[in-house]
């Protein structure tokens, strides 16, 4: 089996995404926003993104977040796209991630899981399971959501994230759609066998 060598997705309208690390990728022009405020608003969650990437999420090459219009430049959902090893199984890939994806939910330190539904699925660049997490703050009635595309590509035993998640619940259905647009997207380059 060979390595994930190189990975790419493309967003739809009205998301501005980056290669981690690289947030200058982001030019200005690119963000049609109205006043300096708005701007600067991005720019300080773009950067705080970066930050929780670095802590959290190893192995991210791209992430992007959606700024629609009548958002004054605050981002109402993040995305990121990963790379990251999986040890090999007896049986069915998919039906192991599926497994992993409906019992075993990582929360941080004052977060409760409100629901989890895992499914398989197919996508361009190979089988897939979708799993869909909603937690809230403990004491807290806000939920959030994470769409979580596990894709299996032929030929790898490594495994491609693309994530998505929101805390704007009026857009979960239409961040649903965009999740698997954004997940059918997702290139995949294996290193030379």
């Amino acid at each position: 089996m060979r390595e994930v060598a190189k990975i790419g997705w493309s967003l739809p309208d009205q998301w501005h995404g980056w290669v981690h690390g690289s947030t200058q990728d982001i030019a200005p022009s690119a963000l049609p926003l109205a006043d300096k405020a708005a701007r600067a608003r991005l720019d300080a969650t773009v950067r705080k993104f970066e930050r929780l990437i670095d802590d959290e999420l190893p192995g991210t090459s791209c992430a992007g977040v959606w700024v629609p219009p009548g958002s004054a430049g605050v981002p109402i959902a993040s995305a990121v796209l990963r790379v990251f090893a999986s040890a090999p199984v007896q049986g069915s890939r998919v039906e192991a991630v599926l497994e992993r994806a409906r019992t075993e939910i990582p929360l941080p330190a004052g977060v409760r899981l409100v629901d989890v539904v895992a499914l398989p699925g197919s996508l361009t660049a190979g089988e897939a399971v979708l799993q869909i997490v909603d937690t809230a703050r403990r004491f807290r009635r806000r939920i959030c959501r994470e769409w979580s595309w596990f894709i299996l590509p032929p030929g790898t035993h490594d495994l491609v994230l693309v994530h998505v998640e929101s805390s704007a619940v009026a857009h979960f259905d239409e961040l649903a759609d965009m999740s698997t647009d954004i997940a059918n997207s997702v290139t995949v380059t294996l290193e030379p066998a």
